[in-house]
C-alpha cells in the first residue's frame, strides 16, 4: 500500500531523515528493513505499531512479524494494541523502568484484567482487516534470500509503481533533493567583480589601486638592482667631483631599499586587508541567508553534506587559499612586467620577439584552464556525497551495526572518496602538463636574450647587458608562477563561485509584525493595561490552510481550532 501510494513507488527518493515519510511510513519501512534481513537468529521490534492504525497493525502483525519473520525469535514491545497479546509466548510487562509481571496470557492477565477487554475484538479485527497488496515480485524474494555473509550493493531494476505513474519518466517523478549545480566553462568576470565588491568599495576601483601598488613597488625594486651599476659608473666618470661621492650615492641606495621595502609591507597589508574585508562580509552575508531559508523549500530538498561542503572547504579556500594566490598573482605579474621592460630596454627587438612568445603563452594557459576550472569544479561536486555519507552513517549507527551492513557503507564510503580523489589527483597531474610546456617557453626567451646580447658584443653597454640577461633568467621562473598563479587563481574562484549560489536562496520574508509590536497595540486599544497583561493567552484559527511547498497540495484543509489558555494540545 505505502509503495503504491508513493508518487514513484520504490523509486520514491526519500529525503534526509525522512522527511517525506509520514510517522507509521517510517515504522513501516524500518519493519520492511527488519524483514530484509532473514539471517538473523532474534529479531528486536522497539514499538513499531504505535505509529500504525489497528488495521494495518494487524496487517504487519500478521504478514511480517508472524508469518515473515515466523523461525526467528522475536521480542516485540508494544505500548497499544494489547489485542495482540495472545499471540505471545512470554509476557513482560514494565512501569518506570521496573519489571511488574511476567509469564503467560492468561497468567497475566490474571493480574492486569484490562489487558484481556481487547482479546474479544481481536478476531474481528483480523477478519475486517483488508490489505490491498501490491506487486511481489520475484526481486522481494530473491532479496529475502540473500545470505548474511554477502553484503553486496543490491540493484533492483523493477519498480513497483502506481497505474497512474506507469507512463511517467522515473528520472523524474518523486524527485525531491535538488542536484548539485554546477556553472560551466572559464570563471565570469562577475564573480571577481563580485569579489572585490565585498570588500565595502568599488571592485573595479579595489583592484586597479592594487595593481599600481604592486606595479610601483616593482618599478622600485628594478632601480634598486639597477642602482650599483648606475652607481660605479657614475664614480668612474665623476672620480673627482664632490657632487657624486661614493656618500652620497650610498645614501641614496639605502633610501631606495627602505622605500622598496616600506611598499612591500604597504601592498602586503592592503592585499590582506582586502581580502580579510571580502571573506568576513560574504560569510556573514551568506549566513544570513542560509538562517533565512524556508524549511520546506530549501532544507528539505538540499542535503546536509551540501551545506557543509561549502561553508568548509570552499570557505576555507576563501579565507586561506585566494589570499595567498592573489599576492602570489600580483606580485609575479608585477615582476614579469618589470623583467620584460628591462630586458625591452636592452635591445627594440627583444621586446618584438617577446609579442608572440608572449600570446602563445595566453593560448597554452587559456587551453590550460578551459580543462583545469572543470576538474576543479568536479572535484567539489564530487566532495559533497563524501560529507553525505559520513553524516547518514554517524546519524546511523547503531542501524547499520545492526544489521550487519559494515562491509555495504565501507564500500560505498571507498567509492565515493575514490571519485574525489581521482579527480583531486587529475587535477595536480594536469598542473605538470602546464608546467612542462611554460619550461619550454622561457628556455626559449633566454635563447633569444642571450643570442641578441652575443651577436651584438660592444654595441649594448655591460651594465645594461647583465641586468637584461638577469631578468630574463629571472622571467623563466617568473612566467610560470605568473600561469600556475592565474591557474589557481581561477580555481580558488570557483569556490567563490559555489557560494556566491547563496545569494539565489529564496529568504522567508516576515512582512507582518512582531509580537512586541502587537501587544504594543492591543495595550493601547485597551487603555490602561496591568504591567503583567497578557498574563494568560489563547489561539484561535479559522479555516487555516497549509501545504509544505507551493507546488504541493494543501495538508491542512479548513481547520477550525480554538485552543484555550493552560490548555495543552
Amino acid at each position: 500500500m505505502d509503495l503504491n501510494a508513493l508518487p514513484n513507488g520504490d523509486s520514491t527518493e526519500i529525503g534526509e531523515r525522512g522527511i517525506n515519510l509520514s510517522g507509521g511510513q517510517k515504522a513501516r519501512v524500518a519493519i520492511a528493513r527488519a524483514m530484509y534481513r532473514k539471517g538473523t537468529d532474534v529479531l528486536i521490534l522497539d514499538d513499531p505499531l504505535s505509529a500504525v492504525d489497528p488495521h494495518v497493525a494487524h496487517a504487519i502483525f500478521d504478514k511480517c512479524i508472524v508469518g515473515m519473520a515466523g523461525d526467528q525469535t522475536r521480542l516485540l514491545v508494544l505500548n497499544s494494541h494489547y489485542d495482540l497479546l495472545p499471540h505471545a509466548d512470554y509476557i513482560l510487562v514494565m512501569s518506570e523502568g521496573v519489571m511488574i509481571a511476567a509469564g503467560t496470557f492468561a497468567e497475566v492477565v490474571a493480574q492486569f484484567p484490562d489487558l484481556g477487554l481487547n482479546n474479544d475484538l481481536l478476531v474481528d479485527n483480523e477478519e475486517k482487516t483488508v490489505v490491498e497488496a501490491g506487486v511481489v515480485s520475484d526481486d522481494i524474494e530473491a532479496i529475502l534470500d540473500v545470505s548474511e555473509d554477502k553484503q553486496e550493493p543490491i540493484d533492483i531494476a523493477t519498480s513497483i509503481e502506481t497505474k497512474e505513474n506507469k507512463n511517467q519518466d522515473t528520472t523524474t517523478a518523486g524527485k525531491l533533493v535538488q542536484s548539485e549545480d554546477r556553472v560551466r566553462g572559464a570563471v565570469s568576470t562577475r564573480v571577481y567583480k563580485t569579489y572585490f565588491d565585498e570588500s565595502g568599495f568599488n571592485g573595479i576601483v579595489v583592484f586597479v589601486v592594487l595593481v599600481l601598488v604592486y606595479c610601483i613597488g616593482q618599478a622600485n625594486r628594478t632601480v634598486v638592482d639597477w642602482w650599483p651599476g648606475h652607481w660605479a659608473r657614475t664614480l668612474k666618470r665623476h672620480a673627482e667631483s664632490i657632487a657624486y661621492s661614493s656618500t652620497g650615492l650610498g645614501m641614496w641606495y639605502l633610501g631606495l631599499i627602505v622605500l622598496c621595502s616600506v611598499l612591500t609591507m604597504i601592498r602586503a597589508l592592503m592585499m590582506i586587508e582586502t581580502c580579510v574585508r571580502t571573506s568576513q562580509n560574504l560569510h556573514d552575508e551568506l549566513f544570513r541567508r542560509v538562517l533565512n531559508a524556508p524549511i520546506t523549500r530549501y532544507f528539505d530538498v538540499t542535503p546536509m553534506g551540501r551545506i557543509l561542503n561549502r561553508f568548509s572547504n570552499d570557505l576555507d579556500q576563501m579565507d586561506s587559499i585566494l589570499p595567498q594566490e592573489y599576492q602570489i598573482l600580483f606580485q609575479n605579474v608585477s615582476m614579469a612586467l618589470g623583467s620584460l621592460v628591462v630586458s625591452a630596454f636592452a635591445s627594440y627587438w627583444i621586446g618584438v620577439s617577446y609579442i608572440p612568445i608572449f600570446f602563445i603563452f595566453l593560448w597554452t594557459g587559456e587551453h590550460f584552464k578551459k580543462t583545469s576550472c572543470e576538474i576543479k569544479r568536479l572535484e567539489g561536486v564530487t566532495r559533497t556525497p563524501v560529507y553525505n555519507l559520513f553524516g547518514e552513517t554517524l546519524s546511523g549507527l547503531a542501524t547499520i551495526r545492526a544489521f550487519r551492513m559494515e562491509d555495504n557503507f565501507s564500500a560505498r564510503n571507498r567509492e565515493v572518496v575514490d571519485t574525489n580523489t581521482n579527480l583531486y589527483l587529475t587535477y595536480w597531474c594536469s598542473s605538470r602538463w602546464l608546467a612542462t610546456r611554460l619550461d619550454l617557453l622561457s628556455v626559449v626567451i633566454i635563447f633569444i636574450v642571450t643570442l641578441y646580447l652575443v651577436s651584438t658584443k660592444g654595441q649594448v653597454g655591460a651594465m645594461t647587458s647583465g641586468i637584461s640577461l638577469t631578468y630574463s633568467l629571472m622571467l623563466t621562473s617568473v612566467v610560470q608562477w605568473v600561469m600556475r598563479a592565474v591557474d589557481r587563481t581561477d580555481n580558488a574562484m570557483t569556490s567563490v563561485e559555489r557560494l556566491l549560489y547563496f545569494r539565489q536562496i529564496e529568504s522567508e520574508v516576515d512582512t507582518g509584525k512582531t509580537v512586541a509590536e502587537l501587544l504594543t497595540e492591543e495595550k493601547q486599544s485597551m487603555g490602561t493595561a496591568p504591567r503583567s497583561w497578557p498574563s494568560r493567552g489563547s489561539i484561535r484559527f479559522d479555516q487555516l490552510c497549509l501545504r509544505y511547498r507551493p507546488e504541493l497540495p494543501l495538508v491542512l484543509k479548513g481547520v477550525d481550532m480554538d485552543v484555550a489558555a493552560g490548555e495543552k494540545v
